[in-house]
């Protein structure tokens, strides 16, 4: 995660500011093949974990990193024109079917994400104080996670909260590093997966 951060500074670096948000940014190469290496993971997950009995934890883990994917598409906001991540706009003004069919297409990625974190968040935990290769995978991942959102909404809080204005080299960089963090996010997960198959080999 460090060598992407890397990677994300040296792009902003040497590129135009313009020319790294073309890059980097929403829509761009990077992204696209972000949204790739989450459906590749999807697809190892479900080749990795064939043989394991635990078919909850298989199917959890294929629905999340599919969910993945699509937010990279940007398909929480395709239909309604604003995200329907976001509980706020369950109270807005949109109609009441819309906001049921949000649900009904959410409802399958939180029960998938509750039942991986009730099922597996104190054995991972277990498991990264002995220092085991899969958890500490798992836990660099939420850190990297937690990071990538944080750079993801620093700019519209300075920006629309704060009234800030920020600079578009700034923009360029932010862009950079989180694009760079979330791919290798996908790529954290890959490497947790074969980590799983090696320790069940």
């Amino acid at each position: 995660m460090v060598a992407c951060m890397a990677v994300g500074g040296l792009i902003w670096i040497a590129g135009e500011p313009r020319s790294v948000e073309t890059l980097m940014g929403e829509t761009g190469p990077v992204e696209r093949l972000t949204t790739v290496s989450y459906f590749l993971c999807a697809m190892f997950a479900a080749a990795a974990r064939a043989q394991d009995p635990d078919r909850s934890t298989t199917l959890a883990l294929v629905i999340v990193m599919v969910a993945f994917a699509l937010r990279e598409l940007d398909w929480h906001k395709a239909y309604t024109g604003t995200s329907v991540l976001r509980l706020s706009w369950y109270a807005g003004p949109a109609a009441w079917t819309t906001k049921l069919a949000a649900v009904a297409a959410l409802a399958p990625v939180a029960a998938s994400m509750a039942w991986l974190v009730w099922r597996h968040a104190v054995p991972t935990w277990r498991d990264w104080r002995a220092a085991r290769p899969v958890a500490t995978t798992v836990v660099v991942f939420f850190a990297t996670l937690a990071l990538a959102k944080t750079l993801d909404r620093m700019v519209s809080i300075l920006s629309f909260d704060l009234g800030v204005h920020v600079p578009l080299y700034w923009v360029a960089l932010r862009s950079s590093l989180e694009e760079c963090l979330e791919l290798g996010l996908s790529l954290l997960l890959l490497l947790g997966l074969a980590q799983y198959r090696a320790a069940r080999r």
